[in-house]
């Protein structure tokens, strides 16, 4: 019998590919913010309807014992357990969900339903009741899209520091403005943030010149980026790229990787991606709320607009004054598969949406497998080829790049160049993914500096906590917003 939770996590990252491949619908779920929504979704619900089939006593892994279904109040099942009844649970869960979600992919999900329901046989009973699962689960979160303000109503800042539009790419606009007030998933408490460093300290200093010179256009003078870094910084892309979709579609390839090497059972996978996929869920929340709360500029303005002079905002003088360069271009998030230019994505820089979302999932998969010393590497590795470098994704010119075959020993690699790769495509600075400068550093850290703490603290508190729907989910901080 295959397993079903492999089946449709496959169905639904590609289903987040397809999604950001050509046209797409309205009611669709592409970007970081809503993609990461989408996933939590699905798996929520395959997660409830299997074990609400299995019995939660059947639940595996670390956590708050007993453990429980996510939805508080869930459908009741009283027909019984078999693989195939566990398996039709599973389906009507995801069918329901993605058939929801993705309303434009229809036919293609109902297809994807016909192969799993013939492979593993199917129950009418347990089918329904994985619909009813979803269904329920999607009630819970009817409310998220009516947060505000909205993206096209939002008027930036003209002031020194702050975020605005990427000067190469200049109708851009803005992207999820209002996300982070969305009600949370599952965390118990508001995950707290340190400010970025001010611009006065020598963190603040020491970052801008690393992010100039190692993420600089390669024809710009000043860029000294190696292969190496251009490679990693190509790899953990994933910016909403044409037939390739967001990061958390790749965390989940990843996870996919480390599930199989693990020999995971179904009710490990149940678990699993339920949990990965709920903590970037929490993670595109927070990150967004403390990206348009704190509000700060990309490379691509803050090193362009460093000097009083410059921007919006200018005061005269005689001469720009160094490091400040008017002239600055990032090497950008790539337009894999586009005859386009790179880009900054639209939205403010700190904390780092990818290395948020990359240390929920990895730090949760540490925690998963009884790594639980937050300060020591772990061992869980991982072989993968990323999308971005596959043979036969091509660059902004056409040119097809060169696949890559990359190994990694532990997840807190994976963490860290996940959050540096960002620095050598030019569009984040070190500390808006951690304040470490290595591996150990990032694990070291005391500080709440950086996506990397946020994501790992949000994947703690959800394990932690059983990852139970919250009746009253908590909100973000007053008066932390500038």
């Amino acid at each position: 019998m295959e397993d079903p939770i492999l089946f449709w996590n496959e169905v639904a990252l590609e289903a987040n590919r397809l999604d950001h491949t050509g046209a797409m619908e309205a009611e669709h779920q592409r970007g970081p913010t809503r993609s990461s929504r989408a996933l939590a979704i699905v798996h929520l619900a395959m997660h409830d309807a299997f074990f609400g089939v299995a019995g939660v006593a059947s639940i595996p892994g670390p956590g708050p014992s007993p453990k429980n279904l996510y939805l508080l109040s869930p459908p009741s099942w009283s027909g019984g357990d078999s693989p195939v009844k566990r398996s039709a649970a599973v389906s009507g869960a995801a069918a329901t969900a993605l058939c929801t979600l993705y309303s434009g992919m229809r036919t293609r999900i109902e297809e994807k339903l016909a192969e799993i329901c013939g492979k593993n046989g199917t129950d009418d009973k347990a089918f329904s009741f994985g619909r009813r699962v979803a269904f329920s689960l999607l009630d819970s979160r009817k409310n998220d899209e009516k947060v505000a303000p909205k993206d096209e109503d939002y008027v930036s800042s003209p002031g020194h520091l702050r975020h605005r539009v990427d000067p190469c790419n200049t109708t851009q606009g803005y992207l999820g403005v209002g996300y982070g007030s969305t009600p949370s998933l599952a965390v118990t408490t508001w995950q707290p943030l340190d400010p970025p460093p001010q611009e006065s300290s020598a963190k603040y200093k020491d970052d801008f010149k690393e992010v100039y010179k190692l993420g600089g256009a390669p024809e710009l003078n000043n860029t000294a980026r190696t292969p190496e870094q251009t490679a990693i910084g190509h790899y953990w892309a994933y910016d909403g790229a044409n037939k390739i979709g967001t990061p958390p579609r790749l965390y989940n390839q990843i996870v996919r990787e480390v599930a199989k090497t693990k020999g995971n059972t179904t009710e490990q996978n149940a678990r699993l991606f339920a949990l990965i996929n709920c903590a970037m869920g929490d993670a595109g929340i927070h990150a967004w709320h403390w990206k348009y709360c704190l509000d700060l500029w990309r490379p691509v303005i803050g090193i362009r607009e460093d000097d009083p002079s410059t921007g919006p905002a200018a005061t005269a003088d005689k001469k720009i004054t160094s490091p400040c360069d008017p002239f600055w271009k990032p090497l950008g998030a790539p337009r894999s598969n586009e005859l386009k230019a790179s880009f900054t994505p639209p939205f403010p820089a700190y904390p780092s949406g990818h290395a948020t979302f990359g240390a929920a999932t990895f730090e949760m998969v540490r925690l998963f497998y009884g790594h639980t010393d937050q300060k020591t590497e772990d061992n869980i590795g991982f072989t993968l080829v990323s999308d971005e470098l596959n043979g036969s994704t091509t660059d902004g010119d056409g040119s097809v790049r060169t696949r890559h075959l990359r190994k990694y020993d532990s997840m807190a690699e994976a963490m860290y160049d996940n959050s540096v790769s960002r620095i050598y495509l030019g569009v984040h600075w070190r500390f808006d993914g951690t304040s470490g400068e290595s591996v150990a550093k990032m694990l070291k850290a005391t500080d709440k500096v950086g996506g990397v703490p946020l994501g790992r603290s949000i994947a703690k508190n959800i394990l932690d906590s059983g990852m139970r729907q919250q009746v009253s989910p908590p909100a973000p901080p007053t008066n932390s917003c500038i």
